[in-house]
């Protein structure tokens, strides 16, 4: 198979010839040269019968094959010399024959020229740790920088058209999104990878010890991140342990909210400055939706054609940004981005092992999401336990029964007040930790006598209780359920009574009231304060039968008597004029269950 061998300044690199082939600096191309004298779109090799052909794309430093200027378009053929900027090539043509290695020289090497101005390849020697690096670039400052000065974020959403204009402070250091519109093209994978055996770097010692250091930085953030368990504290070490090893002169971190949006969560600059940080939501979303990271090395003419104004004015050159993506997941949780004001700043290695350290990182960010999830799980599982029957309550936070926000109507509801008489007066006199004491005993063995029942808790209103049958699960037998429910309450104060009459106090009396019929069922508060309840005038109803009922009576209405099928022995005690109704409302007092429901129950 056709190859092209390129000399870089991380050694040779076979990369095998497709039909059409692009060259160039930008990211588009089929082969991205990191070579600031490369153009854009510097030249084509693509195959026309049976053989390869390259064509210049009027590149301005032009394109070179064995020494002579390419005018248009030529044919190559086995073991030519290829030479675009500052890069060299050979072409193989997959025949087996071994040409010689090509000239060593990478991105800013020295080029020898001949009276007619054509670049002529030196001989190969060992490339100096800097190649690959514009003259401006300086080395990379010590590590003392002033520590990241953290603060409470002010999200800022990554919106896919124009930049926030106002954009937020982060950590005293503003983020600021920008050229939304731009327009980046697709991403081509990564050819070959940064680390080259020993065999092909060996005689580098200055490179054998960069390499050494990015390994080394990189496996103890890797131990970091399996021992921190605080996500803000982790993000600014993935960011301060990036600059140890990259000439990253500014860091971002965004993770991604619930509405899809990116919000930063971490920000440092290598000056230590509270002076904002300019990033291109263009290239945000592209790794976002390509999840892929993009590197790019001279960012300012690589966007020459699209915005890249606003590239210079906000002195991004060099950039490499990734997405935080851990194997296991479906979506990318956030970006990590990296950028310099100076160009060619950047080595494919460097994006690879940045990869390698989002993808360690998006595994913490995951757990620690899961985490968050269990405990909201338990939450709510707390939260619904006091609200319904525990198995219920499973249904409910398992999916299994959905409980929608919102006001449901249902058609039927049977609803249960109770509250305790002579309560005010006992209260008079007596100290208030122990009125709360007494009160929440008491509502421990009610409550517990309710969710027996698969009954739903709706409120406590000072000494009272009220719960609701039907919803959110709804049995055949409700009625029954609700009316059971009150007798065996009497049964448990009966107890409780006995035991504070021993303790020489003085004993509860309760009254209970009973009604069915429609209802509306939901979340009825504010967004901050929501409680699951009934409303209608099945639920005052139910309230003012219990306002009328006698300490030790269950009252039940005419409609809920309907429903109990002759389970219950019941009396009719005197109707009462019940507030909004026209006449008096006929009244039942439950008195006990029935031997013969009671045998065939058992």
């Amino acid at each position: 198979m056709a190859k092209l061998i390129l000399a870089t300044a991380e050694g040779q690199q076979a990369i095998d010839l497709r039909p059409v082939n692009s060259l160039g600096r930008h990211p588009n191309n089929t082969i991205q040269l990191l070579d600031k004298i490369v153009s854009k779109e510097h030249c084509i090799v693509e195959q026309r019968e049976g053989r390869f052909v390259l064509r210049d794309l009027g590149s301005l430093n032009g394109t070179y094959v064995n020494g002579e200027r390419v005018r248009g378009e030529t044919a190559l053929k086995h073991g030519d010399e290829i030479a675009l900027g500052s890069t060299r090539a050979r072409y193989d043509d997959g025949s087996g024959a071994s040409p010689p290695p090509p000239p060593a020289l990478g991105p800013g090497a020295v080029q020898h020229a001949t009276p007619a101005g054509r670049p002529q390849p030196l001989p190969a020697r060992p490339l100096p740790s800097t190649a690959g690096m514009s003259s401006a670039s300086q080395p990379t400052p010590p590590m003392g920088d002033p520590p990241y000065r953290s603060s409470s974020p002010l999200p800022m959403p990554v919106a896919p058209t124009a930049a926030a204009s106002r954009p937020p402070n982060f950590g005293g250091t503003r983020v600021d999104v920008l050229d939304a519109a731009r327009s980046i093209g697709a991403q081509i994978t990564a050819q070959t990878k940064g680390f080259l055996p020993f065999d092909a770097v060996g005689h580098d010692p200055q490179q054998l010890r960069l390499d050494y250091e990015r390994l080394r930085i990189t496996w103890e953030l890797t131990r970091d991140i399996g021992l921190e368990r605080d996500l803000d504290r982790l993000l600014d070490k993935i960011l301060l342990a990036l600059f140890k090893f990259t000439k990253a002169d500014r860091g971002v971190i965004l993770l991604r909210e619930n509405d899809g949006t990116l919000h930063p969560r971490a920000a440092r600059r290598r000056d230590g400055s509270d002076a904002a940080i300019p990033i291109s939501s263009t290239i945000l979303n592209h790794v976002m939706s390509e999840r892929a990271g993009v590197l790019t090395h001279d960012a300012s003419m690589d966007f020459a054609a699209s915005k890249g104004k606003s590239m210079i004015l906000n002195r991004i050159s060099s950039a490499m940004v990734v997405p935080l993506l851990h194997e296991s997941e479906k979506e990318v949780l956030g970006v990590l981005w990296l950028d310099s004001e100076s160009v060619a700043q950047f080595q494919p290695k460097d994006l690879e092992v940045i990869t390698s350290v989002a993808g360690q990182a998006a595994m913490f960010i995951e757990n620690t999401i899961l985490a968050k999830k269990v405990e909201q799980e338990i939450v709510l599982r707390d939260r619904f336990m006091r609200l319904v029957a525990p198995n219920v309550a499973e249904l409910m936070i398992s999916g299994k029964l959905e409980v929608k926000k919102g006001g449901l109507l249902v058609p039927e509801l049977t609803i249960f007040n109770s509250d305790i008489r002579g309560f005010t007066q006992m209260s008079e006199g007596t100290a208030a930790e122990v009125i709360v004491e007494m009160l929440n005993e008491y509502f421990e063995l009610m409550v517990e006598t309710v969710f027996k029942y698969e009954g739903t808790l709706d409120k406590f209103m000072g000494d009272g209780i009220m719960a609701f049958w039907g919803a959110p699960l709804a049995h055949r037998d409700d009625p029954v359920r609700c009316v059971q429910c009150a007798l065996d309450q009497m049964q448990v104060l009966g107890r409780f009574n006995r035991q504070r009459v021993v303790e020489g106090k003085a004993p509860l009396a309760v009254g209970v009231g009973i009604h069915s019929g429609p209802g509306v069922v939901g979340y009825v508060g504010s967004s901050k304060a929501l409680s699951y309840t009934v409303v209608g005038d099945t639920a005052n109803t139910s309230a003012r039968l219990c306002a009328s009922a006698l300490p030790g009576q269950i009252v039940v209405s005419e409609a809920t008597l309907a429903l109990l099928g002759g389970r219950f022995e019941l009396e009719e005690i005197e109707a009462r004029s019940l507030k909004g109704k026209e006449k008096p409302v006929r009244r039942f007092n439950v008195v006990r269950e029935k031997a013969s429901a009671v045998a065939k129950v058992g």
